[in-house]
């Protein structure tokens, strides 16, 4: 049996998330350790590998794991209680942030020049960690442990708030921790343990011949072990499979440890089971917990919480009169930096249904949100000064963005870019590089069916003779009708189809389309289109195709 091997191993991932890899050849760790508190320049990086290459370190790991916690929750309020567990954390591992942290306060309080060498030490640790990386998805901070990920937080001047442990195939064991800074939003900041995690399956598959040591067992483990983060995880997974009685167990357990991230995804389990219920007393229960628990992530200050909560309200998800509440707090989410809090209100201000239209604030709404780098909203403020409502010219910002977006492979983009070349709106009409735009959406989107059933509209419907290209219209729209079930079962799509094949000369098959059309209209009691649909088929028996003055 290799049970306490693998025990060993999991233990040593419950203290610190993980392990990391190293180096055949390291100088000793004590060695080191006697150079540092000799005054003597050592390499936190160095000092690291060392240690975990020495023969000992999950039995120190263990130990450590509980005194970092403790040293984190003591940091701010009880400073002198820190001076004994400071030191136990660096008689174990004299490279821990935590441990610095911890011992810098208490010199602080206790006025010993003392708390200048630790500071000296959290500074140079924070630098080995901000070096190759900048905490976002595509490079986050490389981490000895889930302790260090929060340590370097509060030494940044931000407070936890909320974690989840991400898994994928380019990093398999990745934890994101929501952080508050001093002023502003919450932040997701993100830290890779995939070194730690790697060399952590290697000796396992040594321990574990012929047994596969995944993300997910880990995760387990440590969910298993009260690890909120892992909890979470677990939660928001069973979720996902709609498994949502477990699914809550686990969040609640998470979000009993101040989780907020735990706290927005029970919300969203709530909110799923409230929905379902016909019982309207479970139903109002529900709701409330749904409530409940968008108002403790508010409280740590969750723009997205906000956010999720106002739209509650204004679509009247939680009885009448809750406009001026969503309002009020869909501000709140935009005053902080919220790119869907801005779109969200740019979009209420131009409908002009619950609130006085005023295309002054959607402007100003969409501009701050595509300011925000939201690809969204760039394409939304496109649309905007494009629509015929508008009175507004159209700005060189507004096509910037985008190029930029089509240039990231965004098929919507390339849409906007077709309609203004076929417009000749900012750019000189051009008929060729209008259909290399919807073609190019095409291909970036070849099973989208609603980008092929916009490009097919166009190109099947337009009063622009140049740009009418009822074959290919009906080629791609074909295409997506034989292959995509739900697509099929879509009025608009149907009305799309029969118009191309009346554009291509094929009455009698656009009739019988159009038919579907209208009875899957009425089937799905889509009232507001039959008539529309009525009057093609009529055209269609009259031998007229759709003409449209489109784009």
């Amino acid at each position: 049996m290799q049970t306490l091997g693998v025990m060993t191993l999991l233990c040593c991932l419950v203290a610190i998330g993980g392990c990391a890899t190293t180096p055949s050849e390291l100088a000793n760790y004590g060695d080191l350790v006697e150079s540092a508190q000799s005054g003597r320049e050592v390499s936190p990086e160095d000092l690291k590998l060392a240690f975990l290459a020495t023969p000992d370190f999950p039995q120190r790991l263990q130990r450590i794991s509980a005194l970092e916690q403790q040293a984190l929750q003591l940091l701010i309020d009880e400073p002198l209680k820190l001076g004994a567990i400071g030191t136990a954390i660096l008689d174990i591992y004299y490279g821990s942030l935590a441990g610095h942290l911890a011992l810098t306060a208490f010199y602080d309080r206790v006025e010993d020049e003392t708390a200048d060498l630790h500071r000296d030490w959290a500074k140079r640790i924070v630098a080995t960690i901000d070096a190759s990386a900048n905490g976002t998805r595509k490079l986050p901070y490389p981490v000895f442990s889930s302790a260090e990920a929060r340590s370097y937080l509060i030494a940044s001047g931000r407070s936890p708030v909320g974690s989840i442990y991400q898994s994928d195939k380019e990093r398999p064991f990745m934890m994101v921790i929501a952080s508050k800074p001093t002023k502003g939003p919450l932040v997701n900041v993100f830290f890779d343990l995939g070194d730690a995690y790697a060399a952590v399956s290697q000796q396992f598959a040594t321990t574990s011949p012929g047994n596969e040591f995944t993300p997910g067992a880990l995760i387990g483990f440590l969910a298993q072990s009260n690890d909120s983060a892992a909890q979470a995880f677990i939660g928001t997974y069973l979720a996902s499979e709609d498994r949502l009685d477990e699914s809550i167990n686990w969040l609640s357990s998470s979000a009993r440890s101040g989780n907020i991230v735990a706290n927005l995804a029970l919300a969203r389990v709530w909110w799923t089971k409230a929905r379902r219920h016909d019982d309207e007393q479970a139903r109002s229960e529900a709701v409330d917990l749904a409530v409940e628990n968008y108002l403790r992530a508010i409280s740590a200050g969750s723009d997205e919480a906000m956010y999720m909560l106002a739209v509650l309200y204004l679509r009247d998800q939680l009885g009448p009169d809750k406009l001026h509440a969503g309002i009020e707090l869909m501000e709140q989410a935009s005053a902080l930096e919220n790119a869907q809090a801005f779109i969200y209100l740019g979009q209420l201000y131009f409908d002009g249904r619950q609130i006085e239209r005023d295309l002054e604030k959607t402007a100003n709404y969409f501009v701050q949100a595509a300011e925000l780098d939201n690809d969204y909203a760039k394409l939304q403020y496109a649309r905007f000064l494009m629509h015929p409502d508008v009175d507004r010219p159209f700005e060189r910002r507004a096509y910037d963005w985008l190029r930029e977006v089509a240039r990231e492979d965004n098929p919507d983009a390339m849409l906007v870019l077709g309609n203004l070349y076929a417009r000749g709106v900012y750019v000189h009409r051009s008929f060729r590089r209008s259909l290399g735009w919807f073609r190019k959406a095409i291909a970036s989107a070849p099973e989208d069916a609603s980008i092929v059933n916009e490009v097919a509209w166009t190109l099947a419907v337009t009063n622009l003779e140049r740009l009418r290209q009822p074959s290919y219209a009906l080629e791609i729209m074909t295409d997506i009708m034989e292959s995509d079930l739900k697509a099929r079962q879509t009025p608009a799509y149907l009305d799309t189809w029969a118009a191309a094949h009346a554009a291509s000369g094929d009455f009698a098959r656009a009739i019988d389309l159009q038919i579907e059309a209208v009875e899957q209209a009425r089937r799905q009691e889509q009232n507001a289109v039959i008539d529309v649909l009525q009057e093609h088929l009529d055209a269609f028996k009259a031998g007229r195709p759709v003409i449209d003055p489109i784009p």
